[in-house]
């Protein structure tokens, strides 16, 4: 579990009310209407990613055992959650920049050999869609690493 000098400035924290409680954490529903201002205005903070959907709830792992979290986290009460910031970096980085920049170097490489624009097109596009299904694959048992933490 996450504690509030590990969250610092280093994390993106936010509120949320806890909705209900499965076998590993709580389920936290971190709905607009308990966003920041900015967060609702789609800018500012950054966890407004986090509330994009009127509803939104997600699973929070916590560390006390499944018989005592009605008892630590009631429901309906507040709950900080937080997301480091470096995961976030990182998982722009392996979503968005490796595709993309594998995808150009394929194109790239298809134009200096002289072939057909199309052809470059269709393996840029190709790349790009190879490489999403490809981290997709890759990483499927290490999502739970950009999961946000429970801090309180």
């Amino acid at each position: 579990m996450m504690t509030m000098s590990d969250a610092g400035c280093g994390a993106l924290l936010r509120v949320g009310k806890v909705a209900g409680y499965t076998d590993t954490g709580l389920i936290v529903d971190v709905s607009l209407s308990g966003a920041c201002q900015r967060c609702a205005e789609g800018r500012g903070c950054g966890m407004g990613l986090l509330a994009r959907r009127q509803q939104q709830r997600i699973i929070v792992f916590a560390s006390a055992p499944r018989p005592s979290l009605p008892a630590a986290y009631p429901l309906n009460s507040d709950v900080t959650i937080a997301l480091p910031k470096r995961q976030i970096n990182y998982l722009t980085l392996l979503i968005y920049v490796i595709p993309l920049l594998l995808a150009l170097l394929v194109a790239g490489a298809a134009s200096l050999l002289d072939a057909r624009e199309w052809l470059s097109v269709a393996l840029f596009f190709s790349a790009l869609m190879c490489s999403v299904l490809a981290l997709k694959y890759l990483l499927r048992e290490r999502m739970e690493r950009f999961r946000p933490r429970l801090v309180s």
